[in-house]
């Protein structure tokens, strides 16, 4: 067979896995859509176990939108208002109002019905005598790695390293005013020669100073980014352990609270909620789609 043929050869074939690879993913949509419509379809008909279900296919299927999140919500809450809950709808409904806000920071829907599910969840932990706190506040470590995003610390640290950079080529340029006029029979000193130089040694530390904050920032949010990631209770409670699997006497974390998600072993994920962490069944949670 002559390299001619066999080339051709490579090419059909290629040509036919850009084509099926096409085709699948037409398919893949066209489903996801399909399974969207009939959600919304059993939603609005009051079939609130159908449209869990088909919200959940559709989750599964890695179809992300915030709509699909919200009306996921809707559908577990809708359970709720028609007396056939199920342990941890509510948990499930305010994972889905997160993603739906991960997604659509500025839907004021879903923030409210977001701080509705969470006083539910509250007011019915406060009649049973457990503790009514369902938001925990981040440690100051995490609160300041998350304050913004990795790539807004980078940008900072790029532009503190530029104006350090700038500080140094000013001490130099200053340096060298400072040899010519010192080389000179009779000195005449540059009016910006003073100005040069305060600039110059008010630049260097600021400088200094923020690339090393920022770097630092920028590293840590990456390490976030890497290592962890968002999650809600979606049981009544999640009850936490120790690596081994052993109950431990930390307590637990109720349902509908937003978690830090970390490494996972095994049926065991390791979990932060505020200034408490520990391992918990992964079932007990579910992590955060994100776009």
């Amino acid at each position: 067979m002559s390299r001619a043929v066999r080339a051709l050869i490579r090419v059909v074939a290629v040509a036919m896995i850009v084509f099926c690879s096409a085709r699948v993913a037409t398919a893949a949509e066209d489903d996801a859509a399909s399974l969207l419509r009939q959600g919304v379809a059993a939603l609005r008909e009051g079939s609130v176990n159908e449209a869990v279900e088909l919200f959940e296919a559709l989750a599964d299927r890695g179809f992300v939108h915030p709509d699909a999140s919200f009306d996921r919500a809707l559908s577990y809450l809708g359970r709720v208002r028609a007396g056939v809950e199920r342990p941890g709808d509510l948990g499930r409904a305010a994972a889905a109002l997160e993603e739906t806000l991960l997604l659509r920071a500025d839907d004021r829907d879903a923030e409210v019905a977001l701080e509705l599910v969470r006083a539910e969840v509250a007011r019915r932990r406060s009649r049973s005598g457990s503790s009514a706190d369902v938001d925990a506040r981040p440690t100051i470590d995490r609160a300041v790695f998350g304050f913004a995003s990795e790539w807004t610390w980078s940008i900072l640290a790029a532009l503190s390293s530029l104006l350090l950079t700038a500080g140094l080529v000013l001490r130099l340029v200053a340096a060298q005013m400072a040899d010519t006029g010192n080389g000179a029979a009779l000195r005449e000193v540059s009016p910006y020669e003073g100005a040069i130089h305060l600039a110059s040694t008010i630049t260097i530390p600021i400088g200094a100073v923020c690339l090393l904050v920022f770097a630092i920032l920028s590293a840590g949010a990456r390490q976030l980014r890497l290592t962890t990631s968002d999650g809600v209770v979606v049981a009544p409670e999640a009850h936490l352990l120790t690596e081994k699997g052993v109950l431990a006497s930390k307590g637990a974390i109720p349902e509908a609270a937003r978690v830090e998600l970390g490494e996972q072993r095994g049926a065991l994920v390791h979990v932060r909620w505020g200034a408490v962490e520990g391992w918990t069944q992964s079932d007990a949670v579910r992590r955060l789609a994100r776009p």
